[in-house]
């Protein structure tokens, strides 16, 4: 009797843990409008070019005695259609300027970032991205590219750099 009441307490437990789990996981897809992500394992992206924002990637790669190896650079790319796009844009990023491209009006922020290959030998996708880090949309401690850009797919030595020079622009209304 003791392991039946035992066995039913447990099992009731569990029974209200999961919902409250699972509500954590799920409370993005419930969002009205586009969430974060797509379902529990993928982000929700759009191409820039169908956005208010255009991204360009310059990729700079240098070898261990500082000579330059490629230089590679990407147009538009992707991001994810949220405000949590709009945070990044406008908490993470340098200062601030407003251009006129094509006539119309844009805020450009400016972003350098740069890593140094550790192993080997290592071919690389250059998929460049800039992410965001914590408790993201009920999902908690994930990292999400909120802007990505593409590139060819390249090989490096051991003690390359490789410098991203990102250029974003956000059209103001």
């Amino acid at each position: 009797m003791k392991l039946i009441f035992f066995s039913v307490v447990v099992f009731s437990v569990i029974g209200l843990a999961i919902p409250s789990f699972v509500q954590s996981i799920t409370a993005d897809h419930l969002e009205s409008g586009i969430g974060i992500f797509k379902n529990e394992n993928q982000i929700n992206t759009i191409l820039s070019k169908d956005s208010k924002y255009e991204i360009f990637v310059w990729v700079e790669i240098r070898n261990a005695q500082g000579e330059l190896v490629s230089v590679l650079e990407s147009m538009h790319g992707e991001l994810i259609p949220h405000e949590i796009t709009d945070y990044t844009f406008n908490e993470n990023f340098g200062k601030k300027e407003i251009i006129t491209f094509d006539n119309i009006k844009y805020e450009k922020r400016q972003f350098i970032d740069q890593q140094t290959i550790s192993n080997e030998f290592t071919d690389i996708i250059t998929i460049r991205t800039i992410h965001s880090c914590g408790d993201i949309g009920g999902h908690p401690d994930v990292c999400i590219h909120i802007f990505q850009a593409r590139g060819v797919v390249l090989y490096v030595e051991k003690d390359d750099v490789i410098k991203n020079q990102w250029v974003i622009l956000r059209e103001i209304n």
